[in-house]
């Protein structure tokens, strides 16, 4: 039985928009006006910044797909989709540990990605669901069953927490904040250039 590749592409890449978050926009650099941010502030955004670009990092590292049958890609699918939904609950549970911010308006950039977040663990688990309801036993039923999955799927790459990273930018003493905590520095850093071959 021959499984089709170009379905099974999307459903290996499990497409979502927060996949790239750390290679966000480069924000402008602190305005030297604002307001200097106490150690508290740098170590609350310090924090936020570990859990948003921690779930991009986990993305990278989901578990491979076996194709060698349609029950071995239909497992091997399931696990990388519940492991990206465990990552991003853990995400979202994180984000709601990280307390009563030391900035002022820093809560609405927290409730923000708590709400990107939640999207995006909501449509991991709805995919992993259809995906576990998936017939290994005939084609045809296969690739009806993926082709869900892969729709659903497609809904987190209409996700779009650039927004969030736009209000960070905004709030002055946040801004500062990030800039001075060392894992905020990925949302920062220019996107690499593809190196040309010599």
């Amino acid at each position: 039985m021959k499984i089709r590749s170009t379905s099974i592409a999307a459903l290996a890449a499990i497409p979502l928009a927060l996949t790239g978050c750390a290679a966000a926009p480069p924000q402008a650099a602190p305005n030297p006006q604002a307001a200097a941010p106490s150690p508290e502030g740098v170590a609350w955004v310090g924090r936020l910044c570990g859990l948003v670009s921690g779930f991009s990092a986990a993305q990278q590292q989901l578990p491979g797909v076996d194709r060698t049958n349609t029950s071995t890609l239909k497992k091997t699918v399931v696990d990388r989709i519940d492991s990206a939904a465990r990552t991003a609950d853990d995400t979202v549970r994180g984000l709601q540990g990280l307390g009563t911010p030391p900035i002022k308006g820093a809560d609405q950039v927290n409730s923000g990605f708590q709400q990107g977040f939640t999207e995006v663990r909501d449509i991991l688990r709805t995919a992993g669901d259809q995906a576990k309801q998936v017939d290994p036993t005939d084609q045809q039923r296969f690739q009806a069953g993926m082709a869900g999955v892969q729709q659903q799927l497609q809904k987190g790459s209409q996700l779009n927490l650039k927004d969030k990273f736009v209000q960070l930018e905004q709030n002055k003493e946040l801004n500062t904040a990030a800039h001075q905590a060392p894992e905020c520095k990925p949302f920062f850093a220019p996107p690499q250039q593809p190196q040309s071959p010599r």
